[in-house]
């Protein structure tokens, strides 16, 4: 089962985004950070949008950096528009999150970075057990109906056959 993450930062707090992919390091998730998920010559407006659109979390880092970059808000943006999942880490504390993420709680990083980041790993990876949870559960609704289907079907065609 794939678990998508989409991480919006500017590239000026890139520091702190290879440290959050350490700390998810070991996790089934699967992270889009454009630095790592682009290669050259490719179109990144549709694969950030591409990208947005198929995660199940969508994480920014909210700095006076990513306030200043147009691409983050953009992203944030798009992400709200199609209602994904939004968890804010926050790094400065002079500036919170706008516009539509403002009512959003945040991981307040400027307190202690370590600790945001690990709140975060804890968040990341409850959502992939519980999007699991929930595929498997589907998959067992699916398996019951069709053990159903199969059981009207071997009656009814006994019906037919007895006649």
């Amino acid at each position: 089962m794939d678990f998508n993450v989409f991480v919006s930062y500017s590239t000026k707090d890139l520091d702190h985004v290879e440290a959050l992919r350490s700390q998810l390091a070991d996790t089934p998730l699967k992270l889009f950070v454009a630095e790592h998920s682009v290669v050259p010559g490719e179109d990144l407006t549709q694969r950030i949008k591409a990208s947005i659109s198929n995660c199940d979390l969508f994480v920014f880092v909210w700095s006076k950096n990513a306030k200043e970059s147009g691409w983050v808000s953009q992203e944030i943006g798009h992400a709200s528009a199609l209602n994904k999942k939004i968890l804010p880490l926050v790094l400065d504390q002079e500036h919170i999150p706008e516009g539509f993420v403002s009512n959003l709680k945040y991981l307040p990083a400027y307190k202690s970075i370590s600790d945001a980041l690990s709140e975060a790993r804890d968040i990341l990876v409850d959502a992939y057990e519980k999007k699991k949870q929930f595929e498997m559960q589907q998959r067992q609704q699916i398996e019951s109906n069709n053990k159903f289907g199969l059981g009207v079907a071997a009656f009814l065609l006994w019906i037919a056959l007895r006649k």
